[in-house]
């Protein structure tokens, strides 16, 4: 196996763990024409009010965020926390590196002050 296989394969383990152990959603997404190719993989864990969201669409090409649940929903502008794009190995390490929402180290939300 040569070392482009074996990374491949390292990252599909990696990307099972989020799925299997630490109980990420999973949804293949397909092309709309046929004969329907599977186009991206989107991976997501919801923390209360935060949603951790990983997109993958080859292993080269990937992204993940965390945003305020309440922005993803209602076709709203998402508000994002944390980004991070590149390759999958990338994301993934950056995602493994992530705090906790709850945690001191997460990183935090600046929003305007309401005007009064």
């Amino acid at each position: 196996m040569n070392a482009y296989a074996l990374d491949a394969v390292t990252q599909m383990q990696r990307l099972r763990h989020l799925h299997q152990v630490r109980g990420w959603s999973f949804d293949p997404v397909h092309s709309a024409d046929p004969p329907h190719e599977l186009v991206e993989l989107i991976y997501s864990f919801c923390h209360g009010q935060w949603l951790d969201v990983l997109r993958v669409r080859s292993d080269t090409d990937a992204q993940a965020g965390r945003f305020l649940t309440e922005s993803m929903v209602g076709g709203g502008c998402p508000r994002a926390c944390w980004l991070a794009t590149g390759t999958l190995a990338d994301v993934l390490d950056g995602l493994d590196d992530l705090p906790l929402p709850m945690s001191r180290l997460a990183p935090r939300l600046l929003l305007p002050a309401i005007p009064r």
